[in-house]
């Protein structure tokens, strides 16, 4: 096992604003990878909105650049349970309308690594973000500014944290085509991370984002294709030295959504992992509910 390997099995930051990523530091990022698929282009109409997310990620692999496992006895399982609070406001802004986002996750996280076992259970780090969406027949657009703030739970020395320790300022850009039967979206982020200065470690910047070809089988019954993709761009730094050390990862899987009368909805889908590189290699579950303020009256 090479240096850094070893350096991932004495401190793998497991997770996260509130997902399965894993490239950088420990493999570990905050980009929660596969939790908009559905209308991920798209804001809703002025209001606010609850929205609830449950994921459970898994993997019994940590995979270099050429897809072979690299630590042994490697294992990762992850429950996420997240509130996400989103204000769609009908203020207008270069002729969009304005939004706001905050998300708090609470991380369950158990990992172990040649021979090393440790469990964490707390708040991850906590993600605000303010967007504008436009809306011009079936094509929809969404652009915004992303930040995670480190306030999860974080000991260098333990092989599992709840939290980061450094920030992310993540741009994104997203469109969705929908009509009555179609929705095909997709979101794009780049995401530029701070040092963790508790261990001089630097992530490298990545790109990463979610997509969904959807076809609406009965009114309030759609059946998808969706996933995730993730390609770090820079090396990571440590101790101010470049490291050639870069990850990746595609994910597809099959995706469900039903709309109830009041404009609430559920998701479901299931991702499946491939083209790993320098990351954990797994598979993830997620469920999305979706509240908005007025179906509760």
């Amino acid at each position: 096992m090479d240096s850094h390997n070893l350096r991932i099995v004495f401190g793998i930051t497991a997770f996260l604003q509130f997902s399965n990523a894993f490239a950088t530091e420990n493999g570990a990022s905050t980009y929660p990878l596969g939790a908009d698929t559905f209308f991920a282009g798209a804001l809703p109409p002025p209001g606010t909105y609850m929205l609830g997310y449950y994921q459970n990620y898994h993997a019994s692999k940590f995979v270099d650049q050429n897809g072979d496992s690299s630590i042994p006895d490697f294992g990762l399982n992850v429950n996420v349970y997240v509130p996400r609070l989103v204000w769609v406001t009908d203020k207008t802004v270069f002729g969009g309308n304005l939004a706001f986002h905050i998300v708090q996750p609470l991380v369950d996280i158990r990992a172990s690594a040649a021979g090393y076992t440790d469990s964490k259970f707390g708040f991850g780090d906590t993600n605000l973000a303010t967007a504008i969406g436009w809306h011009h027949g079936s094509h929809n657009y969404t652009t915004g500014l992303e930040v995670t703030v480190p306030i999860g739970s974080y000991d260098k020395n333990k092989m599992a944290n709840s939290g980061n320790n450094y920030s992310t300022i993540r741009p994104m850009i997203g469109y969705s085509y929908l009509d009555p039967h179609w929705d095909a979206s997709a979101k794009i982020t780049y995401n530029y991370n701070t040092e963790n200065n508790d261990t001089n470690y630097k992530s490298g910047q990545f790109f990463a984002g979610d997509y969904n070809l959807s076809y609406r089988v009965l009114p309030n019954f759609a059946v998808g294709i969706q996933g995730y993709a993730l390609k770090q761009v820079t090396g990571d730094k440590f101790n101010g030295d470049d490291i050639s050390f870069k990850g990746q990862v595609f994910g597809i899987g099959p995706g469900i959504l039903y709309k109830g009368r009041k404009g609430w909805s559920v998701e479901a889908r299931y991702i499946t992992e491939t083209a790993v590189e320098n990351r954990p290699k797994g598979d993830a579950a997620w469920l999305r509910l979706v509240i908005p303020k007025n179906s509760l009256k």
